[in-house]
Order: structure tokens, then sequence, then C-alpha cells
């Protein structure tokens, strides 16, 4: 194809902002509004001489993603991330020894038991006009880092929405441009729309 022929060529699809699936556990696809996708920060190592410096590239470092999720009453997001961060082993001060899971033990938070609590891994879908994945980010070992339940406003009509934040170890990216080769992308691999693990 010449470049001059690029956007006058009705066949070629950019990839769109807003067709896009993601979901974890116990949160439904359809209250997602926003994501940000994974982003690589390398770090510098640096060397000075005389009046120079000089840099070398270090380690990669995968970057926390936010998500904006609307709340509705019915599922309730609110009181799914509260159960989120309980199934990740927090235990609130006026239960610290009466929680049922302690059994008269200090119950902390853990690694394990905070990736469990969202499902493992988190999928980004990016679809194309047919619904068919283009491409697909997997979060490997993601744990919520942060939850902001918004705020309330006697001015305000709208919809009251969540700011979560999730770290994880790292990203991989499959199905590029739908590359020979590419690695398929199955419903299987994700949540339904209901939030509910598909096995």
């Amino acid at each position: 194809m010449a470049l001059e022929g690029f956007w006058s060529d009705f066949s070629v699809e950019p990839k769109r902002k807003f067709r896009w699936l993601l979901s974890f556990r116990g949160i439904p696809q359809w209250i997602l509004k926003k994501v940000t996708k994974p982003a690589i920060s390398i770090t510098e190592a640096e060397h000075t001489f005389v009046n120079y410096k000089f840099y070398y590239p270090g380690r990669v470092e995968w970057n926390e993603i936010t998500m904006t999720l609307a709340d509705p009453v019915n599922p309730d997001a609110s009181a799914t991330m509260m159960k989120l961060l309980k199934d990740s082993g927090y235990v609130s001060p006026h239960n610290f020894l009466t929680d049922e899971r302690s059994l008269g033990n200090v119950l902390t938070i853990s690694k394990q038991r905070a990736v469990e609590a969202v499902g493992g891994a988190i999928y980004i879908q990016q679809i194309d006009a047919d619904g068919k994945p283009l491409e697909e980010w997997k979060l490997y070992n993601p744990w919520i880092k942060s939850i902001s339940f918004d705020e309330l406003d006697y001015e305000s009509e709208e919809i009251n929405n969540l700011e979560v934040t999730f770290r994880y170890d790292w990203a991989a990216l499959t199905g590029v441009g739908g590359a020979p080769g590419r690695v398929d992308i199955t419903a299987d691999r994700t949540f339904d729309l209901r939030g509910n693990r598909n096995e």
C-alpha cells in the first residue's frame, strides 16, 4: 500500500480507544469506563567524568495501571472492592482477633491472597468492529494498590465512580496487529460480562 493512499483506503482501520474489554473477579465488564494500558520505565545508571555525564540503561519497571469504574447500586462496586480487600487478608481493627478467618491469630495481607482475590491475572483486550480481539495485554500477579471511592456533591448529578490502581509484576502483549503466527486470544482466558471467571 502506498503511503499516500493510507487514509483513502477504506479497508484500513486504526485501533480505537472505545473498543476494549476488561474485567476481573466480581467486576462486570459493563461498569468499566476507562483504563490505562501498561507502561514501561527503564531505570538508568549515571557516570560522571570530568565535565561530562554518561548514562546507561538499567532495569525494566512496569508502571501501575489505573481503572475508572461506575458504581451502580447492583452490583455494588464499592462493596465488591471492600470484599476484594478482605479477601486479600485485610481485617478491620474491630475484628482484630474475632474474624472468622483468623482463628485467633493475627491475619494480614499477603501477596498470594491479594493476587488470588482479583483472579490471578488481568486481561485487557482491544477489539475490532466485529468484536474480535486485535491485541491482548496480560498482567501477571496483579493486586489492588489503592481505591478511591469518589466524592459526594450536592451540586452534581454525575454518576459515582471508583478509581482503582493495580500493581503487577510484568505484562505480556500478544496478537499485535493480527500478525501471522499470533497467539490465539480465547474467551476462556477472561471473565464473563458479570465478572465471573470462565474456566
